[in-house]
């Protein structure tokens, strides 16, 4: 296996950082999965995650989204939520990504970006998989501070408000907290413009369910603490695929791939992928024994 890091160029003249995870010439068949992490994170919190895949034969694609990690941009914040679709294009004609041949997975907010690319441009990939994808909000805001952050989404943007996920609802996996704690790539705050971007992506994610029509896994944390756990499901009966399958995982908490049994749901998550973007047969392409 290579990893490469890029730094790639945005319609805007930003540098977004991108880890690609390419398989041994053997094990290559022409398949990509891209893997897109959630809020005040970064794509090198999946490397456990992108190593798995590509053992599976899956070229992985973890771009850090602008504002994040060791991307370009003010700290979580955009002027318009379409601007992370946008760099998704660039990325897109980069890597000669190939539509049949191309997953997305994403987490959280990541699945919120990931769930309005396939919305708006629906010839771009074969399948979807959600993890915890934001939804819905669970974490409760106080209504002043939503008044107020509100007015300075319009006249000062940049305004920055600490984050109200307290971090042990992220995980049950202990060793996963402490390495957050000497994580410099993390953010704690984001800007009052990147709230209210979001806040409209979910409800377009809503309004434009129907648009969907490739395949989607949707996993859900049964105990999340920081999105809406009850919405995944009836968002899901309003898609317009007719492969859309749902799994509720009990217990767990948000990070569904951090959380202690997350090669379990990995697992999961690959062999539903093989059987839509199939592995070419024979004997270099074996599937690998899991544990």
């Amino acid at each position: 296996m290579n990893l490469v890091e890029t730094q790639l160029r945005t319609h805007d003249s930003l540098q977004l950082s991108v880890r690609t995870y390419v398989p041994d010439e053997l094990n290559r068949c022409g398949r990509s999965l891209v893997i897109v992490h959630g809020t005040s994170e970064h794509g090198g919190r999946y490397d456990h995650v992108a190593r798995i895949a590509v053992k599976h034969g899956w070229e992985v694609i973890v771009p850090d989204l602008r504002g994040h990690g060791r991307s370009d941009g003010v700290p979580v914040h955009v002027d318009r939520f379409e601007q992370y679709l946008l760099d998704f294009d660039s990325l897109w004609q980069y890597f000669e990504l190939n539509p049949d041949r191309t997953a997305l997975l994403g987490h959280s907010f990541g699945g919120l970006v990931c769930t309005r690319f396939a919305e708006t441009r629906p010839s771009r990939l074969a399948s979807l998989v959600l993890m915890s994808p934001l939804l819905g909000l669970r974490v409760q805001i106080e209504p002043w501070t939503l008044a107020i952050g509100r007015l300075m989404s319009v006249v000062a943007p940049q305004t920055r408000f600490r984050s109200k996920v307290p971090v042990e609802h992220t995980t049950r996996d202990l060793e996963v907290l402490k390495r957050r704690e000497t994580d410099r790539l993390l953010h704690r705050s984001v800007t009052a413009r990147w709230f209210f971007q979001m806040k409209q992506a979910i409800a377009d994610a809503w309004r434009d369910a129907g648009k969907l029509n490739v395949p989607i896994l949707a996993l859900q944390a049964g105990n999340d603490l920081i999105v809406n756990p009850t919405v995944v499901e009836p968002w899901l009966r309003t898609v317009g695929s007719d492969d859309a399958r749902f799994r509720m995982i009990a217990d767990h908490y948000h990070e569904l791939l951090n959380e202690p049994t997350w090669r379990s749901t990995l697992d999961d998550v690959l062999d539903w992928l093989d059987e839509r973007i199939s592995l070419p047969q024979g004997p270099a392409h074996a599937k690998p024994r899991s544990r």
